[in-house]
């Protein structure tokens, strides 16, 4: 009996060998008989590659994010999605929180001091800043965002939040209004869903906001925060500091960043844990197995 085939977009280097059961195929492809996708969910898939595959029924995202996709275009097309969903937020959390003590420590420019031989006592550093008793504000109260609210909390930090609407379970304080987040806080988490509805929400005003002594961490989508204002921002001090595991274009530039200041940047390794890719190839395989045998599937979207 001849395997179905899989669109597997972009390619996914050894998990393909797990993929055994299927005719794997890359994009560019004309087989019109590919009835099922796997994509990473912040690539997707477009509309026009979408509407190139008369059969595709499903689309299975490595991971929890799906904002390279076009839902409603899904939906009308007759297109589920399945995703990663509460896979790897606790790791993407101890990430966020790494960046935040790496920006209010110090710790990017004492690595650089020391590798440099610059290391003249008796401090290697300006002096870093405490975060006991620090304001925290988060961007996004999702599986991340409550993740990092339980860490900062471990760390004495005043915790409030903002997202498109208040969440009554949540013990932390609720503000409506992202600017006045923005403007009370000493240090801004984001981790909001990054798609459209969030584009540029962190805005140059947010950061503007934020202040000359405050720091953002951003572990969401490079598209939720202005990159362009960001750096501006840094650039001209109106920006304390940023710590970046996402942007705009990934990879991204090293061009871009060679000249910004007080930043420390990782390449999106946010949820990349052993154990995080080891449950998302088996959340994976298990949508796979169920779509192809006509089950409810493991982890649809709405």
């Amino acid at each position: 009996m001849n395997k179905p085939a899989l669109l597997v977009h972009p390619p996914l280097g050894q998990f393909e060998r797990r993929l055994g059961d299927y005719d794997v195929v890359h994009w560019p492809t004309e087989r019109k008989d590919i009835r099922a996708a796997v994509v990473i969910g912040h690539v997707g898939l477009s509309n026009a590659m979408i509407d190139a595959l008369p059969e595709l029924r499903c689309i299975v995202c490595f991971g929890v994010g799906v904002d390279g996709l076009d839902l409603a275009h899904c939906r009308q097309r007759g297109v589920a999605v399945t995703h990663g969903r509460e896979i790897n937020h606790e790791d993407v959390a101890d990430v966020a929180i790494g960046l935040m003590i790496a920006r209010l420590r110090y710790l990017t420019e004492g690595e650089r001091t020391l590798r440099e031989g610059k290391w003249t006592p008796p401090m290697a550093t300006p002096p870093q800043k405490r975060l006991r008793g620090r304001k925290l504000g988060i961007v996004g109260m999702g599986a991340i965002g409550r993740a990092v609210a339980q860490r900062a909390a471990a760390f004495g930090l005043e915790i409030r939040w903002n997202g498109p609407r208040p969440k009554p379970e949540i013990g932390y304080a609720y503000e409506p209004e992202l600017i006045k987040l923005a403007e009370w806080a000493e240090v801004l988490i984001v981790s909001a869903r990054g798609d459209r509805t969030t584009e540029n929400l962190v805005d140059a005003d947010a950061i503007r906001a934020l202040g000359p002594d405050g720091v953002l961490v951003n572990v969401s989508r490079g598209s939720v925060v202005d990159e362009d204002a960001l750096i501006a921002a840094l650039k001209s001090g109106a920006l304390g500091g940023a710590g970046l595991d996402v942007f705009a274009e990934e990879p991204t530039p090293v061009s871009r960043w060679a000249d910004v200041p007080n930043t420390t940047l990782t390449p999106h390794l946010g949820g990349g844990t052993r154990e995080a890719l080891r449950e998302g190839a088996q959340n994976v395989l298990e949508n796979l197995r169920r779509f192809h045998a006509g089950e409810e599937l493991l982890t649809p979207l709405p």
